[in-house]
């Protein structure tokens, strides 16, 4: 028998996609392979489907999580999935795996995290489905619109095209290794502690951008959400788009607090192209159709290039933009 570990999550999610979708039909127009599925309602709108399952233990540590905390995350790496298609999110259902050692009162808080998180963006939590399980399993779908002719897809980017990201990167990673390492306010300073500690344990979806390029009519030719990793992401743009890349060291976008975390073991540099939990939003397009933009709403690292992925190093060197984000199913 082939071993998950070996074969990896992205090879499990192909071999698993050729059992369930070998021919994806109408009304669906892209299932497995995007940040969300998408199917057509008519005319010229589309509704966009994501699901993410949140594990006690994997996902979460109640060391340092908060019920509020856990349920206010799993709402938002969902609506994530949604900004990465350039939709807007209308609502969400919750499915529950419950251990006997949870109490009621856990519970009133996990929904209230769930539904701040929910009610920030308009989107209204539906319903679900609740269940006995050995440990906390929080399983979110959240269901969004856009008129097809807005959705971005992964497969868009072309060679010239500038390579962006809003926000800045790292910051999550690195709160959670403070947390992880009980790290202490006094060791990186109070203000950075909490700002790198805040960006794990409560990302924000960039709906905001997404709502800030409709007024302004701008469509990216390829966007993503950084849930695993710049380096990750990157990869999966250029494979869906059959193209290469080059990014810049010196141009990537570095928190102060970040810079500041000088104990913790992961140069920045690493934090920002390896770690994961940031939902930004890792996006390509070309400088004509980014002319009326907000240049405060992103960075540009790159362009997108015939072949390969490379970084240039702020030493002058070219290396390969070798991934090593979060894979579910690597070896420990």
């Amino acid at each position: 028998m082939s071993s998950i570990e070996q074969a990896g999550e992205f090879n499990l999610i192909h071999r698993l996609t050729s059992i369930s979708s070998p021919n994806v039909k109408l009304p669906i127009i892209t299932g497995i392979g995007d940040d969300a599925a998408i199917y057509r309602t008519g005319n010229d709108r589309v509704q966009v489907v994501t699901t993410d399952a949140l594990i006690e233990g994997y996902h979460f540590d109640f060391a340092f999580y908060s019920m509020e905390d856990a349920g206010y995350k799993a709402m938002a790496v969902n609506l994530s999935d949604i900004a990465a298609m350039n939709a807007h999110p209308i609502l969400a259902t919750i499915a529950l795996g419950v251990p006997r050692s949870v109490s009621m009162e856990n519970l009133e808080a996990l929904y209230q995290g769930l539904t701040v998180g929910a009610s920030a963006h308009g989107v209204q939590i539906a319903g679900g489905d609740t269940t006995r399980a050995p440990v906390l399993m929080l399983t979110v779908t959240v269901i969004g619109e856009a008129k097809a002719s807005e959705i971005v897809y992964r497969n868009g980017a072309r060679t010239g095209d500038m390579i962006c990201v809003s926000g800045t990167l790292g910051g999550a990673s690195a709160g959670l290794d403070i947390l992880r390492h009980g790290i202490k306010p006094e060791a990186v300073g109070s203000t950075a502690w909490n700002l790198l500690v805040a960006r794990h344990l409560r990302p924000t979806p960039r709906l905001d951008l997404v709502k800030e390029w409709a007024s302004q009519g701008i469509r990216p030719s390829a966007l993503i959400d950084i849930s695993d990793g710049l380096a990750n992401e990157l990869h999966h743009i250029c494979a869906a788009s059959g193209c290469g890349a080059t990014i810049w060291e010196s141009r990537l976008p570095l928190s102060e607090a970040l810079r500041a975390a000088v104990i913790l073991e992961r140069g920045s540099v690493d934090y920002a192209l390896n770690g994961g939990d940031d939902y930004e939003l890792l996006f390509t397009a070309s400088e004509q159709a980014l002319k009326n933009a907000n240049p405060a709403s992103f960075t540009t690292i790159g362009t997108i290039t015939e072949k390969d992925i490379l970084l240039h190093r702020t030493d002058g060197s070219l290396e390969p933009l070798v991934p090593a984000g979060h894979d579910h199913f690597s070896a420990i």
